[in-house]
């Protein structure tokens, strides 16, 4: 077994970035001696060839390969870059640690190298907590800070954020940096630093329709109502979602990647990843039933023949 070697996996991307960095800190590797690479822009070849080069003026250093995506079942990395990752590891390089970040719950168990990975790595998987307390969560960490928060404002606080690891962390370091000095945090402060994109949430919403995550649609549709979106306002956003993926869909039937998909939409990396993959995973003909179901759904609501919360809560369930 290769103890240089870890592979995180997992849709818990925090927990993934704060793993990484408490082995880096266990193996003593120093923050300006990790080198970091996107498994979709830069391939695995130039992250494996300066992994097995020597550090430079230290003893150790880290190498992280990110959205390791040809772990996952519909895709995969070329024969030659499988047969690098396993010679690697089989080498037992001590100068450097790697990291290999799978962030998703998709990963091929099947495949002979996750196989491979599990047997002959530290292979970890580091997943959303479902039972996670968010008011709990929130209440600890600034109760560790010494910051003091009202009933009203620590539920302002919650509804207002999507309740994923990253987005808990994001909005709290935002939060207990803004009330440093601050004898208490109300809601008029929580209204002032935290973000409520809703574009970011139909996002979100998008990705549990096509995962078929009814409980966590359900969640982000009531945050979204809970905010004032109205109805037809999230109609009409999921519809540029659905036209959005589908225009993805063809980008990849040219032949575009996720860097140049990236760039087209003007996105970022993470943004894009779902993007791709949300387009490799539904079928063209079900995103255009989507697509005529909402449009059809619109229609009934502004004519008065369904009422538009009903329509939308039936849409969100039935697809």
């Amino acid at each position: 077994m290769n103890h240089n070697v870890y592979v995180l996996t997992g849709d818990n991307h925090y927990k993934i970035k704060e793993k990484t960095d408490q082995i880096m800190l266990e193996n003593q590797v120093q923050h300006d001696a990790v080198e970091v690479y996107d498994y979709e822009e830069n391939g695995l070849h130039i992250a494996l060839s300066n992994a097995l080069t020597l550090p430079f003026l230290v003893e150790k250093k880290g190498v992280v390969i990110r959205n390791a995506s040809f772990l996952m079942r519909k895709q995969k990395a070329t024969p030659e870059e499988e047969n690098d990752l396993i010679r690697f590891c089989d080498m037992l390089v001590d100068e450097t640690i790697l990291v290999i970040q799978a962030p998703f719950d998709q990963v091929d168990g099947q495949k002979k190298l996750v196989k491979y990975l599990k047997k002959q790595t530290h292979y970890i998987s580091l997943k959303q907590d479902p039972k996670l307390n968010v008011f709990d969560y929130v209440k600890e960490r600034l109760k560790a800070n010494d910051i003091h928060i009202d009933a009203y404002a620590l539920t302002t606080f919650v509804n207002r954020i999507q309740h994923d690891y990253d987005s808990i962390h994001n909005e709290l370091e935002k939060l207990i940096v803004y009330a440093k000095d601050k004898p208490s945090i109300n809601a008029d402060m929580v209204n002032q630093i935290t973000s409520k994109d809703i574009d970011d949430n139909i996002f979100h919403l998008v990705n549990a329709l096509l995962d078929g995550n009814k409980p966590k649609m359900m969640d982000i549709f009531n945050d979204l109502l809970s905010i004032k979106v109205s109805e037809i306002q999230i109609v009409s956003i999921l519809g540029s979602k659905y036209l959005e993926l589908l225009h993805t869909k063809a980008l990849l039937d040219l032949g575009y990647r996720q860097k140049e998909i990236m760039s087209y939409f003007n996105v970022s990396s993470g943004r894009a990843y779902y993007m791709v993959r949300n387009a490799q995973v539904i079928d063209k003909s079900k995103l255009i039933e989507h697509i005529g179901l909402l449009t059809d759904l619109d229609y009934k609501i502004k004519s008065g023949q369904i009422d538009k919360k009903l329509g939308l809560e039936l849409f969100l369930l039935k697809v």
